[in-house]
């Protein structure tokens, strides 16, 4: 082979190991940060648009978005992180994150992530009170940004306040006791066998009766925010009115007859119900499956004490962390703070997340009787953050089915409940 082509040939070889060379640099030094998501279907378009977003912003780094069965989700990032394994970013919701905080995984808001000089700038960026009730606040310090933040309030059949004689504008009520009274008067027995409850709410499961009272508990002044909050309240004699305003429903009132069924959503959406206490803005969806005109219930404000606090019903929701594991923390802060940046995209799919760019025109023709659900939101009561969250639910149940079901005294059920809570805490 001549000299010259021997120089092609070395040329070209050359040439080719310069591509790869390339290739395995562009491979080597690409950045990647993994998060853990939840999936749904509607919402997945949505979170794949902030993947595609930050990737065009970002060419040089990689968003592996894993999406998982909400149920099992924790789970996974609970494997991750005792791993040591590749995960960047998650979500969690306000009832599951107080493990996650206790075990000290998440990093503290960087504001530098946001392009802000300061944390409050950073937390000015939600409405008011969103980071706490959706869990991203601990021990005096933000951790986590809001995804999204649900709230309860009350639903009412305006069908039943008709046919009872009830004014479905007018008689509305505002406080427990004109709800006991509406819900009384909604109530049908038929040849004494109840048909048709005036409220309920699921007894077999303490979450779903033990989120009502959260409610009862701020509006009675109590902070259950907090396991040392919580620990107080149960030692202040307005305790017993927790406790006496859910199981006078069943006792004093009879407007609650829990052996009619067990999932108060069904059953207002079935008419075996009159009322209920535990549906957020997504209930509308829910209440399509169940063939009753939306024309027939309206949502509406909790009902409060005469003379308590003005709070509603209980705020939940999601956040997005930071996980201690980040190899590059502040571009990961940026990272979900684009994937909360499309507020105006998910509250079309009456999503809500409480970012202050949200268009409030877009919210109201999204979601119908958009003004109760943000007015109840602004007053919505916290829920207990703790590591023993699922004990103490359980603990508040049994002090009230200590009175429903074996008729206890409520002196001495309020002593018990004490005495469990000091055991658990």
């Amino acid at each position: 082979m001549s000299r010259k082509k021997w120089l092609l040939v070395l040329l070209l070889l050359l040439m080719v190991s310069m591509v790869f060379a390339a290739g395995r640099t562009e491979t080597t030094t690409k950045k990647k940060i993994v998060h853990y998501h939840w999936t749904e279907t509607s919402y997945d378009v949505i979170n794949n648009k902030a993947v595609q977003m930050f990737q065009e912003k970002h060419p040089d780094v990689e968003i592996d978005l894993l999406l998982l069965a909400d149920g099992d989700r924790a789970n996974q990032i609970r494997i991750a992180l005792a791993s040591e394994g590749d995960i960047d970013s998650f979500a969690l919701s306000n009832m599951e994150s107080a493990e996650f905080h206790e075990a000290g995984q998440m990093q503290k808001i960087d504001p530098a992530g946001f392009g802000k000089n300061t944390v409050d700038e950073v937390v000015d960026m939600w409405e008011p009170n969103s980071i706490e009730i959706s869990g991203g606040y601990w021990n005096g310090d933000y951790y986590g940004i809001p995804f999204e933040l649900s709230n309860y309030v009350g639903w009412i059949n305006t069908k039943f306040m008709k046919e009872a004689g009830l004014d479905p504008v007018n008689d509305i009520p505002e406080t427990w006791d004109d709800f006991f009274s509406v819900a009384k008067k909604m109530t049908v027995d038929q040849g004494g066998v109840r048909v048709r409850n005036g409220f309920a709410t699921n007894s077999k499961v303490a979450a779903f009766p033990f989120l009502i009272m959260s409610a009862l508990a701020a509006q009675q002044g109590f902070d259950w925010l907090t396991e040392e909050g919580f620990k107080a309240s149960i030692n202040d004699p307005k305790i017993s009115n927790v406790i006496l305003t859910m199981t006078d429903m069943v006792t004093k009132y009879d407007i609650w007859d829990p052996g009619l069924f067990d999932d108060e959503r069904e059953g207002f959406g079935t008419g075996k119900t009159a009322t209920f206490l535990t549906g957020g803005s997504w209930y509308w969806g829910v209440l399509d499956n169940w063939g009753t005109p939306r024309e027939d219930v309206t949502p509406m404000a909790y009902p409060r004490y005469a003379d308590g606090l003005d709070y509603g019903g209980i705020g939940y929701g999601y956040c997005l962390y930071v996980s201690q594991l980040a190899d590059d923390p502040v571009l990961t802060w940026e990272w979900i703070d684009t994937m909360a940046s499309q507020p105006n995209e998910f509250i079309k799919l009456g999503y809500n997340q409480p970012r202050k760019t949200l268009d409030k025109s877009l919210a109201v023709a999204s979601i119908p009787d958009y003004d109760i659900f943000s007015a109840e939101m602004a007053k919505a009561s916290p829920i207990l953050m703790s590591t023993k969250m699922a004990e103490l639910q359980d603990a508040v149940w049994a002090s009230a089915t200590r009175v429903i079901f074996q008729g206890m005294d409520i002196n001495k059920t309020v002593e018990q409940l004490r005495t469990d809570v000091n055991r658990i805490l």
